[in-house]
Order: C-alpha cells, then sequence, then structure tokens
C-alpha cells in the first residue's frame, strides 16, 4: 500500500507555508484548487477532521484528503469575505457591525419533508448532501441530497433515494420563498419542496440500507457507494451510477415507485447516468450483517473500507473507478488486504464494527467495537487497542456505538461510550495516534444510554491550543433513565450537554468536564450525533443538537461562537419526530441572495407522525430539510 496519491494533480493545494514556520509549526493557507470544484458532506466528514494549523508536514499530508480541501476552502472563502468588508469599510477606523449575538432570535421551521415510506434513514446514520460548485449560485437542478432508508426494498418501498430542487419553502415558514421555487401542479408538485431526482430499490439480498452512503468526488457525484444488510446474510456492497428521472413519479414528492435493481449487477465499473449497479458480497459468512458501519473511502487511492457485525473489516478497491489501475473494473475485495481482502480485529472484537476512519497522515484505520475497544490497525495489518467503554454483557451501552472522531494534523483519535470505570460514568477519550498515552473525560451517568459522536467547535479547527477550542460531547446527568433507554423512557436523569477544554499542548483537560448545561429539553435520554457548522457568511458558529425523545420539542440549536452556551440559549425548540438521525449541513451560502440555501438535512425518526409532503398517509421516516433564520 503506497501513500495516497495526490489525485494525479486534479485536486492539488498551493499551501504557503512562511519560511521560518516550516521546519514547525505552520497554518495553512490555501488556493481554490483545480479539479472538481464540488463538495459532498458525509458522515466521514464529521469524523476526519482537519485543522488550519499543524506542523507542514502534516498539513502536505493532508492534501490528500478531498475532506482536508473542504475545510480549508471554507477558511479562505471567509477570510475572502472579510477583507472584502474590511476594503467597503476602508478600513479607516471604523468599527465593523456587530455579528456575533449570544443568543438563537428566531424559531427553527422545516421547508419541507417527503415520506421515505415504512422507514427512513437509521438513527445516528446520515444522509449525503452533493454541491455542484459552492462558491457559485446553489444549484436547483444539480445539488442534491442522498438519503439512505432502512426498510427493505420492493416495488414500492425505495432503500436508496435522492432530491434537488432542495432550496424550496414557503413565505410563511421561513420570511422569503425558496429560490427553487415552482409554480405549483395539482397532485405532481407542491412547488413548495424538494423533488425527487432518483428513487432505487437495489437489492440483492432483499435488506435495507442500514448505513451511511458516501458520494463520488466528481463534478456532479455521479456514483453513490453504500452497503446492503439483512440479517442472518453477508452485508453487500454496491456502487450505483444513478440515472436522472429513476423511479420518479408522476407526484414529483412521492418516492414510492422505485426503480429495482435486483437481478442485473453490471460486472464493470457501472456507466455514468447509466441506473446501473455493481454487487459485492463481503464474505460468505452468515452472522456477517452490518449493521453500524458506514463505508469508508480513500478517495486519493479509490479503496473503501468497511466492516460487518462479527468483527471483520473489509478493504475494497475500484471503488469509483478513478484511477488508472482500475480499467474499467467492478469494485472488488483488495486481496493485498487481511486474508484475502478480509481483516479479522481478533482479540474480544467479535461484534458490531462502527465505520472506521482513515487518518490521512499515518493511514493508519481506526474502528470502535461492541467490545468497548478502539482499534488502530496499520496499512500492514498491525493491530492495537485500547480501552474505551466497559464492553461486557453487563453493561448494556459499554460498546462503542459511533465511528471515532481522527484528527490526523495534531494527532488525536477521539471515542466515546456510554459505560465506563465499571458503569460509573460515560467516557470521551482523547488518545495520540500510536496509542502510547490517552485522557478519559468522564461524561455524566454511566450504563444509562448510547453515546453518539462529539463534534469541535470552530476555534478547535482554527488552533486546538486556542483558549476558546472546545469538544462538545452529550450525555445525562447524575440521574437515572428506565432501562431499557428508547424515546419513550422516563427518569430522573436530564439530557446535558458537556464541553471538554484543551491544554497548552492540545492534550484534553482530564477531571469532569469544565462547562455543563441541560438544554431544558426534558428527561435525559439518548442524544443524536452532534452537529457544527461555521457559517462563513456571517463568521457565527452553530451547535445543532437532538434528543431522542418522544411527545416533546427535541431539536434545538445554539450560537456557540462566543462562549460554551446557557439554557438561556437553547430558545425555540422544535419537536421532530422522536428525534433526528445523523446531520448535515448547507456549506452557508448567502441566503439573502439565496433564501433557503443555508440549511440542515436529516431524518425526523417517527413515531405517530406524518411528513409535511406525505403522499399515502404511512408514518415511516421523514427526509427533512430545516432552515433557521439567524442561520444566515
Amino acid at each position: 500500500m503506497t501513500k495516497p496519491l495526490p489525485w494525479g494533480g486534479r485536486v492539488a493545494l498551493l499551501l504557503l507555508l512562511p519560511i521560518g514556520l516550516l521546519p514547525l509549526f505552520a497554518r495553512v493557507q490555501t488556493t481554490i484548487p483545480q479539479g472538481p470544484s464540488s463538495r459532498f458532506q458525509d458522515w466521514s466528514t464529521r469524523h476526519a477532521i482537519y485543522s488550519q494549523t499543524g506542523t507542514s508536514a502534516a498539513l502536505e499530508a493532508a492534501r490528500s484528503d478531498p475532506r482536508a480541501l473542504f475545510r480549508w476552502r471554507e477558511v479562505e472563502q471567509r477570510e475572502a469575505q472579510q477583507r472584502q468588508a474590511l476594503a467597503i469599510l476602508g478600513f479607516r477606523g471604523r468599527r465593523l457591525p456587530h455579528r456575533f449575538p449570544n443568543r438563537v432570535d428566531a424559531a427553527m421551521h422545516r421547508d419541507w419533508s417527503i415520506n421515505l415510506g415504512k422507514a427512513g434513514t437509521a438513527p445516528s446514520m446520515y444522509p449525503a448532501k452533493f454541491s455542484f460548485n459552492p462558491n457559485a449560485t446553489p444549484s436547483c437542478a444539480n445539488d442534491f441530497v442522498v438519503f439512505p432508508v432502512n426498510a427493505v426494498g420492493s416495488a414500492t418501498q425505495p432503500n436508496i433515494v435522492a432530491f434537488n430542487n432542495l432550496y424550496s419553502g414557503s413565505a410563511a415558514a421561513n420570511g422569503s420563498n425558496g429560490f427553487c421555487n415552482r409554480t405549483p401542479v395539482a397532485g405532481k408538485d407542491t412547488g413548495i419542496a424538494a423533488t425527487v431526482l432518483w428513487s432505487y430499490n437495489v437489492s440483492k439480498i432483499g435488506g435495507a440500507v442500514t448505513t451511511s452512503p458516501v458520494i463520488s468526488f466528481d463534478n456532479t457525484g455521479s456514483k453513490i457507494a453504500f452497503v446492503e444488510s439483512l440479517a442472518g446474510q453477508p452485508a453487500h456492497f454496491h456502487v450505483l451510477a444513478w440515472k436522472s428521472g429513476d423511479g420518479q413519479a408522476s407526484n414529483l414528492q412521492n418516492v414510492l415507485t422505485p426503480a429495482t435493481i435486483n437481478t442485473t449487477f453490471v460486472v464493470t465499473a457501472p456507466a455514468l447516468r447509466s441506473g446501473t449497479a455493481t454487487d459485492l458480497a463481503l464474505g460468505a459468512l452468515a452472522t456477517g450483517s452490518d449493521t453500524l458501519s458506514s463505508p469508508y473511502v480513500d478517495y486519493g487511492n479509490d479503496l473503501a473500507y468497511v466492516g460487518n457485525d462479527i468483527g471483520v473489516l473489509y478493504r475494497i478497491k475500484n471503488v469509483f473507478c478513478t484511477t488508472s489501475a482500475c480499467a474499467n473494473a467492478a469494485p472488488s475485495v483488495d486481496a493485498s488486504w487481511g486474508a484475502g481482502g478480509a481483516l479479522t480485529i481478533g482479540g474480544t472484537c467479535t461484534g458490531k464494527l462502527t465505520a472506521p476512519v482513515q487518518d490521512a497522515i499515518n493511514f493508519n484505520i481506526y474502528v470502535g467495537c461492541s467490545d468497548g475497544k478502539l482499534y488502530s490497525i496499520s496499512q500492514t495489518g498491525t493491530i492495537k487497542s485500547l480501552a474505551v467503554g466497559d464492553g461486557s454483557p453487563g453493561k448494556t451501552y459499554g460498546a462503542i456505538v459511533d465511528p471515532p472522531l481522527v484528527d490526523g494534523i495534531n494527532g488525536f483519535i477521539y471515542a466515546v461510550s456510554g459505560s465506563a470505570n465499571n458503569a460509573k460514568n460515560a467516557v470521551l477519550v482523547q488518545a495520540k495516534a500510536d496509542f502510547s498515552s490517552f485522557v478519559a473525560v468522564p461524561v455524566g451517568n454511566g450504563n444509562q444510554c448510547n453515546i453518539h459522536a462529539p463534534t469541535p467547535n470552530n476555534a478547535y479547527f482554527a488552533s486546538i491550543t486556542s483558549a476558546g477550542a472546545l469538544m462538545y460531547v452529550a450525555g445525562v446527568d447524575t440521574g437515572t433513565v428506565n432501562q431499557p433507554c428508547s424515546p419513550t423512557s422516563v427518569g430522573t436523569a436530564n439530557v446535558e450537554l458537556y464541553g471538554v477544554t484543551f491544554g497548552a499542548t492540545g492534550v484534553m483537560t482530564s477531571g469532569n468536564p469544565a462547562h455543563s448545561v441541560t438544554d431544558g429539553s426534558g428527561p435525559g435520554l439518548e442524544w443524536s450525533p452532534l452537529a457544527e457548522f461555521f457559517n462563513a457568511t456571517t463568521a457565527t458558529d452553530w451547535l445543532f443538537i437532538s434528543a431522542l425523545q418522544s411527545g416533546q420539542a427535541n431539536f434545538s440549536s445554539a450560537n456557540i461562537t462566543n462562549s460554551f452556551p446557557t439554557a438561556a440559549t437553547f430558545t425555540n425548540p422544535i419537536r421532530e419526530g422522536v428525534g433526528a438521525s445523523g446531520m448535515v449541513v448547507d456549506n452557508g451560502a448567502n441566503v439573502a441572495t439565496f433564501p433557503q440555501a443555508a440549511s440542515i438535512y436529516f431524518n425526523a425518526l417517527q413515531q405517530n407522525a406524518t411528513c409535511t409532503n406525505n403522499t399515502n398517509g404511512q408514518t415511516g421516516g421523514c427526509a427533512v430539510k430545516l432552515t433557521q433564520a439567524t442561520l444566515q
């Protein structure tokens, strides 16, 4: 395995490093690189994280990952906007406008929500958003969002769906009409909701898409990779070359007439816009289904890593067929990895693996397991482990259930578990990339519910050693939850948000978190993965949170630009089903010019509720686009 290639120069990033800082510590300065101007946001952009400062060697190595380019492009855009503001004002001693409110001033609301059938995206899994060109006018036709559907596919039930005309919505909700709005056509198009770009039932084993999809990094997001899973069957890895209009009903908000691909799978790389898909069985073991492990793509080498429910990690080559070595081949297991493309983690990890995440600096793969351990796997197959949670049968929530956060530039890996220290507390662990040392921070009461992915704030991305750098993580306070933890559970606990600080060397501060607050949404239950979003247009840092709670407001946000939020910051919470799946956020286009182009996308997990754009009365999942006025 060679280190990641720089895409043949197609997406090179120019790093202008001051000569005096080259040997030690540098701040990345970027120009928009040549190559695809598109951008994707998916589960992996939340877990492979890239700071703006680090050693020159680390910054250079990170160029191989488009996820780093996306983060650094945001920095470039923000700094360009700030320079423009200064130029407009002439910088003649005049004060810049105040841009950092400490409270949320306007309620969030749905722009649209579309029924996905019997189920939607699984809890803690993510949709994937494609932006044709985040530096230009948002595209109604070419920007799209993909939702995996955790339901067995059929002629009337898709298991993967995409929407375009995303930036739609009513003036009554947002104060201005979405700029993708159209003239309504009775029975065909509401005119104020997204439209179905395509809808598929891709089914080799009659399974569901239980995890998160990923999008090819090209000018159109032309291919989607995902895993089909069914209990008692090996998981199957598919690459879909979607075709616009496939599965689209006459009612443009109806996904329930999917195009079915279940007998004829192509045996070469699927041709662009062909509406075809490949199929790859991940082993032959009857219990090797996949509940938690979304595929992670190494775009530079056209490889994907994906695990299953019995502790086996696969490496797949020729994922999107972007290298010369592919020669139009379909994806296949990489025989040079493990035993014929499959690497058994071993030890105590014989259960569910999380999604793996690659470190673009040392090229190791990091993955969590139901045994409560975090694993590091080198490209030569060397495996190391680090205990994070209790992970024993008596500690129900001691597993690692979300992928780790990998900060290769700073050399740290983060993982969480709902039970540690003999169930005394939940835990957030920061480990050095080589596992030579670690810090474990207690997070509320233990063995109450699963703990999901934390998120750093924007100050962390600017510099881990800055005074304002925080890692946000959510759990329950010192009370208890009636077991088992579910959206209908009650108890004495409150949902609690924690902020963990860092020292001068970037190591997390040990002991209880420096900050904590309840958002006031009621009894403490399981949280969805947190989502942070820095809006470059307004230089505002936002935190979005959702607790899995039934019958009450469970989704809220806070402006975290200047400080850790207070209880009063979480104003105007709203109800979204029984909570949200994983969330992705638009890149923050200027919504004064492009209304409703800075939004949050997720699945509203449903319980006896219906979607706004519901075509048949079913109460499964709802694909949601939500806007907050102050997001702009």
